[in-house]
């Protein structure tokens, strides 16, 4: 019952959706397409007539035709990159027009639509906010990225991520100018996909169980934006701070970012069928430390141990040839990665459809981890009549994703990095020709045993379904009054298998050998909005658009953690366990109310200016029935159309501003006093927990003021967006400690403000453009700085493994994510400071060139100065002698490098600094030219494309481990620069054809 107005809803579409089509007398247009400055015929142009909806697409040779009916019309030719032309045509019965067109090149984008509302748009030349859109090109035509997110990478200024994980199917954190909450809300931007607001939780499997890992914190979970399919596409817009992302209210602290799915255009059908065939590798390997006898004497009488026994191990290995190098054995591997996709659209003046099926097949660099998705979607327009439209989009993926064992145990057997790192070279741990593995003589575990024998595997299933109406209510003149409902569900199920079967090394010590966990979660999301919009226009150029919406989201998950211990050898379900526990088991249910209004004012586009609000209430705060009120404003000015600078030097002149207020919701549970449940006298019982709630809580929020230029010249051939923000995040909830004679031991209460400043900068350049050669330039500059301004409690340290091997700093003066640790000091700072987890800034350069029409080629390079690691994967080879630098001479010591960090480096000895060079994507790609798919194939072949890719190409950094960008604790807000042993980042090599019919 729950959602039986969503029922009621589908119920009305369905009915309506394929109603008939009056016929009316017809005549067509055709012409082509072409680059006003080197007359190449341009593909995928997009037509569109507005009167009835329906449009197509120029084909390999520019071509286009397209039925309208008789009368006049004016039709809208489209394409990225290039200004978007409104000409007039017309017809009568029967008759066939021809209208050629050429356009010209937009560096800029100055006419491609921008999200700023719930709903309406903007042309980008209007926009006041400094909103990021990157479309399909670049998210995946020139690489294949294995996740969405991943693709974002080096692309969107203001934005820093990190991975929790090389894992296949990804774990990945998105940071949108710099710290918005300090562990009580969301750290992820709100992901809305058509429509739908989507769920990107990273699911745990409570792997940390089995490994004796801390919390479900280190179980290297995949988020869950994972199973979209980045074929699926069209574009994404990142809304990156309060002050463009306002009208999203309580849930845009971190950021929107809004996607658009592909859908189809009226003409004919089209048939599109890629195959792309690849492999990954590892993109850096550490390197292991040699041992000899030398060596063996030095490290037994560091770190005690039998040096005899070592020495004769040694000496048996090396005379019979069986000396290894582990960290090759187990991440030296070359995985296959397979990827097929089937797309069809078409449609007419009526009605429009997409339909496509991916399915993708990755193997990991450790045996037996891999990712698997499958995908379908189905993308339907249709116009109902002239006045109304309706639109659904459905998807569907199943997923399986087996992740392997890396990160944190705490020496409790269960993490490959974590052997590894004791493991010398000389071990003898390969398995007899019964196939069974010998037990490790220097660890808890034999990780190649782990690798072929323990399970950690997961499936996931996936249905998006949205719908949209939109319905013009009256027209008069300019004046229209119009209805937009849209809205859908989410609906995503969980299952995960954790297994460590009980003749593993580290089971065989346990009291009741084997281990399993089962964990099942379901996750329900739906939302609906409603918008009236009425546009119109005062005297002769002021043009008005007013919204007044609301909105309401609801989510509902019902979580179980199950888990067996002391199990029947070969056995995985809990009946066959000795001990049966029900770890967790928990029922989640919010409920959001919104309503909202807008104004957008435009002055014959010389002055645009916005204003609007938005009213919340959740259930997830602590007064669940107040509505808390969200602001936003914006001011833009383009100066070059009051035609007071002359000359065609400049093309767009704009100096802008806006402010915006968002909310940021607590998670679950952080706004209540709980009820335990325990056995107080024999009975079942509850009890008040420890933890109380200040009865005068409010949510988080942020405010902020952005102000920048845009500047374009030179025919739009160089274009400039810079950005100045301050970013003040206001009344974040913080545990203060209270006496425990009160009964509770910690208070939720507002003890805590921060600002962030940045500045973001975006040039884009077309230096050379001819018939033979054109090229696209794009440089990306942003930087931010965090600091608390105001802490009402005292200041404490929080995240990592605790002051002793280097932690965070919760202190006013000083950045969330100052790095200290001992020895303590009589400072504000409380310990000793040794860095600083965010960036100085970040760069990057990409650059397309299309050779000689038929070639393109593209690259990416990423550059991150600053920023630092707490690295106690090396804290871990050090100890266990393996580090590739253990054997190096240190001035002023005695002992070797990998021993003195560990015996007199202290707290700060393993934080570095994780600057890098990231070769980050490269592609060549040829067309085959038109005149040759006509000799062989006809008219039944449109176009071929064949091409080589690849990611993570290159990687240029002092930081000595894996991956600079990887952290156990990578989805966090704050305690995400911490590394232990993590599962290596992957090069990516992919081989591609496409055929187009």
């Amino acid at each position: 019952m729950r959602n039986s107005y969503y029922v009621r809803f589908l119920a009305v579409l369905a009915v309506t959706f394929f109603c008939a089509q009056v016929a009316i007398a017809q005549y067509t247009v055709s012409g082509t397409v072409t680059d006003a400055s080197t007359g190449e015929a341009l593909v995928g142009v997009t037509i569109f007539d507005a009167n009835t909806n329906t449009g197509t697409s120029t084909n390999i040779n520019g071509r286009y035709s397209l039925e309208l009916p008789a009368g006049e019309t004016s039709l809208r030719f489209s394409s990225i990159g290039y200004v978007t032309q409104n000409l007039d045509v017309s017809g009568s019965n029967g008759e066939e027009v021809t209208l050629d067109v050429e356009m010209r090149s937009d560096v800029a984008n100055l006419e491609e639509l921008v999200v700023t509302g719930l709903a309406s748009s903007i042309k980008r030349e209007n926009l006041a906010n400094a909103i990021t859109k990157v479309d399909a090109a670049d998210l995946v035509e020139r690489t294949q990225p294995q996740t969405l997110d991943g693709a974002f990478k080096g692309k969107i200024p203001g934005v820093s991520i990190r991975s929790q994980s090389g894992a296949p199917g990804g774990g990945i954190n998105v940071q949108m100018r710099g710290v918005s909450t300090l562990g009580a809300g969301s750290s992820q931007p709100l992901y809305i996909i058509d429509g739908v607001y989507v769920n990107n939780d990273a699911i745990s499997n409570s792997r940390y169980l089995t490994t004796g890992a801390n919390s479900t914190q280190e179980d290297n979970s995949a988020n869950r934006l994972s199973d979209i399919n980045p074929e699926d596409v069209e574009s994404i817009e990142v809304l990156k701070g309060p002050s463009a992302a306002a009208i999203y209210g309580q849930r845009a602290n971190a950021g929107v970012i809004i996607i658009t799915t592909k859908k189809g255009q009226a003409g004919d059908t089209q048939v599109s069928v890629s195959q792309d065939v690849g492999f990954n590798s590892a993109l850096n390997l550490v390197g292991v430390a040699e041992w000899n006898p030398d060596k063996i004497t030095t490290y037994t009488s560091i770190f005690g141990g039998n040096t005899a026994a070592e020495i004769a191990a040694y000496n048996a290995a090396a005379n019979a040839g069986r000396i290894y190098d582990y960290e090759e054995e187990l991440y030296g591997n070359t995985g296959l990665i397979t990827q097929t996709n089937v797309g069809v659209s078409g449609g007419n003046s009526a009605t429009s459809f997409y339909i496509t099926g991916t399915t993708r097949s990755e193997d990991g660099i450790i045996e037996n981890t891999g990712f698997d998705r499958n995908s379908i979607r189905l993308n339907l327009d249709h116009r109902i009549s002239e006045n109304l439209r309706v639109a659904s989009r459905t998807s569907y993926t199943f997923s399986e994703n087996q992740r392997g064992f890396t990160g944190n145990q705490n020496g409790t057997g269960g993490s490959i990095g974590y052997a590894l790192s004791y493991t010398p070279t000389y071990a003898q741990l390969f398995p007899n020709d019964q196939g069974d593995y010998p037990n490790n003589p220097y660890f808890s575990d034999n990780m190649l045993s782990i690798v072929n024998n323990a399970v950690n595997d997961q499936t996931v299933q996936r249905l998006i379904q949205g719908l949209q109406v939109n319905a013009d209510l009256f027209k008069s003149g300019s004046n229209i009054l119009s209805l937009s409902v849209d809205g859908g569900v989410d609906y995503l199920t969980f299952k995960s298998m954790v297994w460590m079967p009980t003749y593993l090394q580290n089971q065989q010590s346990n009291a009741n050998p084997g281990d399993v966990v089962h964990t099942i979660e379901d996750n329900f999301n739906s939302n609906v909005q409603a918008v009236l919009s009425y546009a119109t226009t005062v005297s002769s150029n002021i043009q008005l658009n007013t919204q007044l919406g609301f909105s309401r989201f609801d989510q509902f998950q019902e979580r179980n953690v199950v888990r067996g211990q002391g199990l029947v050898a070969g056995q995985t379900g809990i009946a066959n366990a000795t001990i049966q526990s029900v770890i967790n088991q928990t029922e989640v249910e919010v409920v959001d109310l919104s309503w909202f209004g807008q104004e957008e004012i435009n002055w014959d586009d010389k002055i645009i200016a916005t204003v609007g609000g938005r009213f919340d209430r959740s259930s997830l705060n602590a007064d669940q029935d107040e509505y808390y009120f969200y602001p936003k404003a914006s001011l833009a000015i383009n100066l070059l159309n009051f035609d007071i600078i002359e000359g065609d030097f400049l093309n767009q002149l704009k100096p802008r501003i806006a402010y915006g207020e968002t909310g940021g919701l607590p998670n679950f549970g952080v706004t209540y006093s709980s009820l335990n449940s325990g056995n107080i006298g024999g009975l079942l019982a509850t009890s008040v927990g420890g933890r109380s709630i200040d009865p005068n809580l409010k949510p988080e929020s942020a405010q902020e003021l952005e102000f920048g230029v845009d500047v374009a010249m030179l025919d739009n051939r160089i274009s400039l967006e810079a950005t100045y923000y301050n970013k003040k995040v206001a009344d974040l909830i913080l545990d203060e400690q209270v006496p425990t004679s009160s009964g509770i031991s910690v208070i939720a209460t507002n003890a805590a403000d921060l600002v962030n400043k940045g500045m973001e900068f975006t040039l884009n350049l077309n230096p050379v453009r001819n018939p033979n050669l054109n090229w696209f330039s794009t440089v990306l500059f942003w930087k931010n700085e965090s600091e608390i301004t105001d802490l009402s409690i005292d200041g404490y340290t929080t995240g990592g493994f605790g002051t002793s091997l280097s932690n965070y700093l919760i202190q006013e003066g000083f950045s969330p994510s100052t790095i200290v640790g001992l020895p303590a000091v009589s400072d504000p700072s409380l310990y000793t400071v040794y860095g600083d987890g965010q960036p100085d800034f970040e760069m990057s350069f990409s650059n397309e060139f299309n050779i000689y029409k038929n070639f393109d080629f593209s690259f990416l390079w990423h550059w991150k100065s600053g920023g630092d690691n707490i690295n106690l994967s090396q804290l871990l080879t050090d100890a266990g002698g393996t580090s590739p630098d253990w054997n190096d001479s240190v001035e002023g010591s005695t002992l070797p490098k990998g021993a003195d960090r560990v015996i007199n480096g202290g707290s700060g000895a393993y934080v570095y600094d994780a600057s890098y060079v990231k070769l980050r994507e490269i592609g060549l790609y040829y067309t085959v030219p038109t005149e040759t798919l006509t000799n062989i194939f006809g008219n039944s072949v449109s176009n071929i494309k064949i091409g080589a890719s690849a990611n993570n190409v290159l990687l240029f950094s002092d930081y000595p481990s894996y991956d600079p960008e990887t952290s156990v604790f990578g989805t966090q807000a704050i305690n995400n620069s911490v590394e232990v042993t993590p599962f290596p980042t992957s090069r990516q090599v992919m081989f591609h054809v496409n055929i187009d019919f």
